[in-house]
């Protein structure tokens, strides 16, 4: 059957049942007369599952092992249950402290309620979903874009096709090169990349670097609010400058506050201070960050 009656069938879209081909997780054969895909009666009773294991909120992750038996569908399901059973506790202490909130009418109320909070078991319920979507959007991140220095030279495509080789032996993953070049293309672990030649000095030295980037990151990245996905991305990437803010306002605190700035120290951090953060921001993320090296 073709992806039309397949969509039909499981009520799943035909973006996502392309989107699961992408992962890895359906193989339809293909029509020898028109190349279609052709769905069979075990990629519909598939993407069934798929879609069963996507309404109780599991990972894709879980849900690819499943589908390769590398994890049982009762275990998957009983694992499933435990998160979700913690997130009803998230939930509810969140709900508690709303309810808290509401009521307000003082300071002496609100110090009683962030010591409530602060106890362990509650800061525990509070923010372990924070931490378990830090830990999905920095794999996503990872996955988007990474970077890596070759052994050898890159100068031309055979060589360039040979780092690639290289850095798939060496991290012990799948890869195929679909298309060689300066500027080549390969599937790594199921998910399609280009990669481009960048150079960074190291010393006085000029140093080759690899960047690669997934060409559909779209499918890649968790699902999670807009505003949270945004807030996640900039603690990734600008930890860094973030801390330096920081220290900075610290300074101009200890030495008077706003008038410190007028002074001839106050000038020389307003003009160093952004142009160091900008330049460590921008190396941070064109070529060290995510390295493969490190």
């Amino acid at each position: 059957m073709n992806i039309k009656e397949a969509e039909k069938l499981t009520g799943i879209s035909k973006r996502n049942i392309r989107f699961y081909e992408q992962k890895g997780m359906l193989h339809p054969a293909r029509n020898q007369d028109n190349d279609y895909r052709d769905y069979s009666s075990q990629d519909i009773e598939r993407l069934k599952l798929i879609r069963a294991l996507r309404m109780v909120d599991m990972p894709l992750e879980e849900i690819q092992k499943v589908l390769d038996g590398k994890t049982s569908l009762e275990d998957a399901a009983t694992a499933q249950e435990r998160q979700l059973r913690e997130r009803v506790q998230e939930v509810q202490t969140a709900i508690r402290f709303c309810k808290s909130l509401q009521g307000l009418s003082g300071d002496v109320e609100v110090d009683a309620i962030l010591r409530e909070m602060d106890r362990e078991e509650n800061r525990k319920h509070l923010f372990t979903q924070w931490r378990e979507d830090y830990k999905k959007m920095c794999k996503f991140l990872q996955k988007a874009t990474f970077t890596y220095i070759p052994e050898g030279a890159v100068t031309n495509a055979r060589e360039f096709t040979q780092a690639l080789l290289d850095f798939a032996r060496e991290n012990q993953v799948d890869i195929t090169i679909t298309k060689e070049g300066m500027y080549p293309e390969f599937t790594l672990d199921g998910v399609e990349y280009t990669a481009e030649r960048l150079y960074t000095q190291m010393g006085r030295a000029p140093v080759a670097t690899v960047r690669c980037t997934a060409k559909h990151p779209e499918t890649l990245e968790p699902d999670l609010p807009a505003g949270k996905k945004r807030a996640m991305k900039l603690l990734h990437f600008a930890w860094i400058p973030l801390v330096m803010i920081l220290v900075s306002v610290m300074m101009v605190a200890r030495n008077g506050g706003l008038p410190f700035l007028a002074t001839l120290d106050g000038v020389v951090l307003g003009i160093v201070f952004p142009l160091v953060v900008g330049v460590m921001l921008y190396r941070s993320m064109l070529f060290y960050y995510n390295n493969k090296n490190k």
